[in-house]
């Protein structure tokens, strides 16, 4: 025992002096003893604590202890309520000091739950289950071990669940309810053996072999005092080892074989002796003088009786002193001697009555003590379950208030699209009107004119006036078809009726044709068209790529003056088709340009350098196809400058 103490020792001291270090020369705890290095120690301290706890009780109470005053001075709350949980259990189990527990069992159910620990909850409430069963409340132990158990079946937590199982087990016994106990007894050890847990199985056979001892059954009591044994075998489980030797020890006195019983007595004590486990030893010499008493051996018998309430008065421990007392008259009942089991019957109602009363008060008080803190933790609880639901509340308000905002601008927004969607369709209305009502309306009007002074001029048989109207009309009807067709390709766009359907084409075909369409009016108007072709078959949408250079070579006649150029030119690399389309015309603006091609505007069209009409619409219909065969365009111009547009169209199968 020597050496454990020294090792306590040393822990403490060094521990002691890295504490005292850091706060010296005036420097902060983060510059020399970080919050980490406190925690690191702190659990060292806890571990070694409860690594403790049975082979050397009073050291482990130190260190854990030490571990709280650490815990306190540097704020480390969420250490507290294991710190607090282990120096309480060490207290009411292993130091037999009730009244001592009180208080740190309670901070610790207090702590755990002010840091919403679930786990030390749990433990809490299990512990309190000890307690409220040493104290004699069996109602409030089966609460509270109740409580832990369901906690524990939550969390998933095997372990804490097995601890909760024996405490219900131990109030079934208390009660009487053998039966009962033993089932949850069993169902604990089920959870052990799951864990491997040796010493947790040999634990809960003692707690077997002590319910059959008070129910009767010496045999099957024997054979779990036997098989605790031999799992409580070690340096460790001495104390488990004294407790199984004084049990078996038990049942040969109850069969009336008193030498094997003093033989397991004497064993008994000799571990506990070696542990300095007074508790043990109390019982190893009640019934030790018993056996004397059997055996008429009085005076060695009443040396025994009196060591051992000599031992229990020194321990302080109520129970104990109240066992002692009363085997005084056991003692004299065997031995024959009723006037001094009178006596002693009369000293220990005296001592039973003083003993409980002064016990009884002492938890009382400590538990009326305890009740304030509580009620304080039960509001604390109902004010952060209060908190949480108002943040909820108000987590679902804010939510809800996010939908309906979220509604609201999508709403706001479709009505803006439809807005601006029936404000297109209005202009494209307005366009069209004003389109059928004025510009196809003029051509319209010179073929009804024409036509009625050539039908004069042919009464008059006037060859040559009749000659220059039938051109005038045919000129006319030629510039009805253009403004039909750009008509009639817009509509077909804005209705989305052009589909992008890309096939592989010989271009030189469409450069070919389109030079056989225009060749009457470059003619006529004497204007050179220049085409450099270096594209051979490509991969595209044909009808798409026709309308729009229809479009741009009908604008690039429209405002080219004779003795002008057109010039076309085409090539290809890897992905794409570079069409250009460049004329020596009269250009345009910078304002004009940036009107060109915004999306849904119109552009009021200009009156060609030879009179032509036009709609308005060709460029729209040119950036509407080229975006459809998704595709760029892009223009250059400056006044009397003449226009380049130039096109790029994607040629890969990937455009489809």
């Amino acid at each position: 025992m020597l050496y454990k103490r020294l090792i306590v020792a040393c822990v403490l001291f060094f521990s002691t002096i890295l504490i005292c270090f850091s706060q010296s020369d005036g420097k902060t705890v983060d510059q020399l003893f970080t919050e980490k290095s406190v925690v690191e120690e702190i659990q060292r301290l806890a571990d070694e604590c409860w690594r403790l706890r049975v082979s050397d009780s009073d050291s482990a109470l130190v260190l854990g202890k030490r571990a709280l005053e650490l815990s306190i001075q540097y704020d480390i709350k969420e250490a507290l309520p294991k710190v607090y949980g282990f120096i309480g259990v060490i207290e009411l189990h292993y130091l037999y000091r009730t009244k001592e527990s009180i208080p740190n069992l309670h901070n610790s159910l207090r702590h755990s739950l002010i840091q919403k620990d679930s786990v030390q909850i749990a433990y809490s409430y299990n512990n309190l289950g000890d307690l409220y069963l040493i104290t004699g409340n069996l109602p409030l132990s089966m609460r509270y071990s109740e409580y832990a158990v369901n906690m524990f079946e939550k969390l998933s937590h095997p372990s804490g669940r097995s601890y909760s199982y024996v405490n219900i087990g131990l109030v079934y016994r208390e009660q009487e309810q053998f039966d009962l106990a033993l089932q949850y007894f069993h169902k604990a050890i089920e959870i052990w053996r799951k864990l491997g847990n040796e010493v947790g199985i040999g634990a809960i056979y003692r707690e077997i072999a002590r319910t059959y001892e008070v129910k009767g059954d010496k045999d099957s009591a024997m054979k779990y005092y036997q098989r605790s044994y031999a799992m409580s075998v070690g340096v460790e489980r001495v104390r488990y080892a004294a407790f199984c030797l004084n049990g078996m020890a038990n049942i040969y006195y109850q069969r009336g074989q008193f030498d094997k019983a003093f033989e397991y007595y004497q064993n008994a004590l000799d571990l506990n002796l070696k542990q300095d486990h007074d508790f043990g030893v109390v019982d190893n010499y009640i019934g030790m003088a018993l056996v004397y008493a059997q055996k008429k051996k009085r005076v060695e018998g009443e040396k025994s009786l009196e060591l051992a309430m000599k031992i229990a008065l020194k321990l302080g421990i109520n129970a104990k002193i109240i066992e002692a007392s009363h085997s005084y008259i056991d003692f004299y009942k065997i031995l024959g001697d009723y006037k001094y089991a009178t006596l002693s019957f009369e000293k220990f109602n005296v001592q039973y009555d003083s003993v409980l009363s002064v016990q009884q008060f002492e938890i009382m008080n400590e538990m009326d003590r305890n009740f304030d803190m509580q009620n304080d933790l039960l509001l604390t609880e109902q004010k952060l379950k209060t908190n949480e639901l108002m943040e909820q509340n108000l987590v679902m308000v804010i939510f809800f208030m996010i939908v309906v905002i979220a509604i609201l601008i999508w709403r706001f927004r479709t009505n803006q699209r439809m807005n601006k969607k029936l404000e297109e369709m209005n202009q494209t209305k307005d366009k069209l009107f004003s389109v059928i009502s004025h510009d196809l309306r003029n051509p319209f009007n010179s073929l009804i004119g024409f036509s009625e002074l050539l039908i004069t001029e042919i009464e008059r048989k006037d060859c040559d006036k009749s000659r220059k109207y039938a051109r005038f009309i045919n000129q006319s009807a030629v510039e009805g078809l253009k403004l039909l067709t750009s008509l009639l390709h817009w509509s077909m766009s804005q209705s989305g009726k052009i589909h992008f359907q890309p096939e592989d084409v010989k271009f030189d075909e469409i450069i070919n044709e389109l030079k056989e369409f225009y060749t009457t009016d470059l003619n006529k108007n004497q204007i050179d068209f220049k085409i450099e072709n270096e594209i051979d078959e490509v991969f595209i949408d044909p009808n798409i790529v026709r309308i729009v250079l229809m479009n741009l070579i009908s604008n690039a006649l429209k405002y080219t003056e004779s003795n002008g150029t057109i010039f076309l030119s085409a090539f290809k690399n890897f992905s794409a088709i570079h069409i250009k389309v460049k004329d020596s015309g009269i250009g345009m603006s910078e304002s004009l340009i940036n009107k060109l091609f915004k999306e849904k505007s119109f552009t009021q069209s200009k009156a060609g350098l030879r009179g032509e009409r036009g709609t308005g619409l060709g460029l729209s219909v040119v950036q509407e196809l080229v975006q459809i065969h998704k595709g760029k365009i892009k223009v250059e111009s400056h006044e009397g400058q003449g226009t380049t547009f130039e096109l790029e169209f994607p040629c890969n199968h990937l455009v489809e």
